[in-house]
């Protein structure tokens, strides 16, 4: 049996961070990942997004600024990790994804972040990708990725992973 390959969103990747409904299934994601059965990607735009989302958290008083940081270095020190250890792959943006994601946004009327996200999935031949934006499931069903919201369907997604 290969190994499975998951694309994560940002959307996914900050539940492994800040507990919130659908957080149990990313943990699993990574704990089969650092168990060698399945590797995952995502896209250097997604590391912006992420902190991002972590610096709104803190600007809305959600995180305190020893939350943020642990956050932060916990992502990054886990990322790491996981690249070195060939379970993680973190994409580049190349003109691949550029020139593709810009017919993405057309055909499927989604911003560039979802469009590049779509076209990298596809790029690495991931089996699945999971996200809990309802919009990039869609968009990425449209495209033919086998696309599953974490929050929703986590039975779905635990008979997927190895």
């Amino acid at each position: 049996m290969s190994v499975k390959h998951v694309y994560l969103d940002s959307s996914a990747i900050i539940k492994r961070y800040i507990t919130e409904k659908g957080s149990d299934v990313v943990d699993k994601v990574y704990e089969k990942a650092e168990d060698g059965q399945l590797k995952f990607v995502f896209s250097i735009w997604n590391v912006g997004e992420v902190l991002g989302v972590f610096d709104r958290y803190f600007r809305r008083g959600l995180l305190s600024k020893s939350q943020l940081e642990t956050r932060i270095i916990d992502f990054i020190q886990e990322s790491v990790k996981f690249a070195k250890m060939n379970f993680l792959y973190i994409a580049p943006i190349t003109a691949y994804e550029l020139i593709h994601s810009w017919l993405v946004i057309l055909e499927q009327h989604v911003y560039m972040a979802d469009a590049i996200q779509i076209c990298t999935c596809k790029k690495f031949k991931c089996d699945f990708l999971l996200s809990a934006d309802n919009v990039l499931i869609k968009a990425s069903s449209n495209c033919g990725i086998s696309s599953f919201n974490v929050e929703i369907q986590k039975n779905e997604i635990y008979k997927l992973l190895p």
